[in-house]
């Protein structure tokens, strides 16, 4: 009996202990620091232009391909087969080309996203290393609010990475089209 309770408060104590043999643990919304820095704003400003002419164009053959299909829902029961079967082509053939152009918009949306915060990405991850470094961290992890039910504001170092991402490449020319030709500034 004396060893079980012995063996529990060994368990506790180690329990107690185990923050402080974690050591010092970081954490940083990247999504929310990427869309917040003046270059990452700019990227997503850049990327809605691109995408909106696109979106526009499939809004059309979205409606399209319905119209399509109502028009052949309406005629059945009413037209002959050889009419019913052009509208069912036309329908089949309105909504193959809504879809295939989501799938490419899919792709090419993707690609261009990437190009896009590829340079924030890669700026924000020195960043965060940096200040890591710096200011004794063992760990700094990648976290999506909804996945953590207790954050410190002291962990949560999200803020603190947007102010030194913009401090150190701030935005020289706002209307400028591509982030890689960005000044950087260096660090004093």
């Amino acid at each position: 009996m004396f060893r079980k309770t012995v063996y529990a408060l060994i368990g506790l104590m180690l329990l107690a202990a185990m923050p402080a043999l974690a050591g010092k643990v970081g954490f940083v919304d990247v999504e929310k620091a990427a869309a917040t820095v003046q270059q990452g704003r700019q990227a997503i400003q850049e990327f809605e232009r691109w995408a909106a002419p696109k979106r526009k164009h499939l809004d059309a053959l979205k409606a399209a391909a319905v119209k399509a299909a109502q028009q052949y829902a309406k005629e059945q029961g009413i037209a002959s087969d050889a009419v019913l079967e052009k509208l069912q082509d036309k329908a089949v053939k309105a909504k193959r080309a809504f879809e295939d152009a989501a799938r490419e918009f899919n792709r090419e949306a993707n690609a261009k996203r990437n190009q896009l915060l590829n340079t924030v990405a890669t700026r924000m991850r020195t960043i965060i290393n940096e200040y890591a470094k710096a200011h004794g961290y063992d760990a700094v992890l990648v976290f999506k609010p909804m996945t953590i039910i207790y954050l410190s504001k002291t962990s949560d170092l999200t803020d603190t990475v947007i102010k030194l991402y913009d401090e150190r490449f701030p935005v020289v020319h706002p209307t400028t089209n591509t982030l890689p030709g960005l000044q950087e500034r260096k660090p004093q």
